[in-house]
C-alpha cells in the first residue's frame, strides 16, 4: 500500500514538473518572439529606415506616446512620426543598452544619437550632434506584434543639445 502511495506521489510530481517545463518552454518561445520583433523594430525600422519591416512587427492600431503625450494612434501616424526624426537626423542610430521581457511587455533602456542636418518637424537644421538616452515600455499582442510604446526621455536635454535654451518666464 505504501508503495502504491509513493508511486502515485511520484507520478503526480512528474506530471506537474513536466507541465511546468512545458509552460517555461512556451514562455521562453514567447519571449524570444517578442525580443526578435523588438530587435527588428529597432534595427530595420529605425536604424535602416525600412517602413516595410515596420508592418511585420507592429499592429495596425499601434499607439505611441512620448513623455506621456500620444504622437501616433495607428501605423500611418507612426510612420509620419518616425519620418520627422529621419528627416531631421539622417544619420540617426538607436542602440538598445538593456532590455527585460515580462509577460507581453518589454522594458528597454536605449540611446539615440544623430546629427541634425535636416528639418526636424518645423525647425531648421542646426548642424548639432545629439546624444540622448531614455526608457521605453513596449506592449505586444498575442501575435507578438507591438501594440503600444511608451517612451520617456529628457526632452530639455535633447533640445539644449540642438542649441535651444530655456528662458525665464515673464511674470507681471
Amino acid at each position: 500500500m505504501k508503495r502504491k502511495g509513493l508511486l502515485s506521489v511520484l507520478l503526480l510530481l512528474m506530471v506537474f514538473t513536466c507541465k511546468k517545463g512545458h509552460d517555461n518552454a512556451l514562455k521562453s518561445n514567447q519571449e524570444k518572439a517578442l525580443g526578435s520583433n523588438f530587435n527588428s523594430f529597432i534595427e530595420y525600422a529605425w536604424n535602416n529606415k525600412n517602413m516595410d519591416s515596420l508592418r511585420s512587427v507592429a499592429s495596425t492600431n499601434y499607439i505611441r506616446q512620448l513623455n506621456g503625450i500620444n504622437v501616433a494612434e495607428n501605423l500611418n501616424e507612426l510612420e509620419a512620426n518616425m519620418s520627422i526624426y529621419f528627416n531631421g537626423f539622417p544619420d540617426l542610430k538607436v542602440t538598445i543598452l538593456h532590455k527585460t521581457i515580462k509577460n507581453n511587455q518589454l522594458f528597454a533602456q536605449w540611446g539615440f544619437e544623430g546629427t541634425n542636418t535636416g528639418v526636424f518637424g518645423e525647425a531648421p537644421a542646426t548642424g548639432k550632434h545629439v546624444v540622448v538616452s531614455g526608457y521605453t515600455e513596449v506592449t505586444f499582442d498575442d501575435q507578438a506584434k507591438i501594440i503600444q510604446e511608451k517612451i520617456f526621455y529628457n526632452e530639455l536635454q535633447f533640445l539644449q543639445q540642438l542649441g535651444y535654451s530655456l528662458n525665464e518666464p515673464i511674470v507681471e
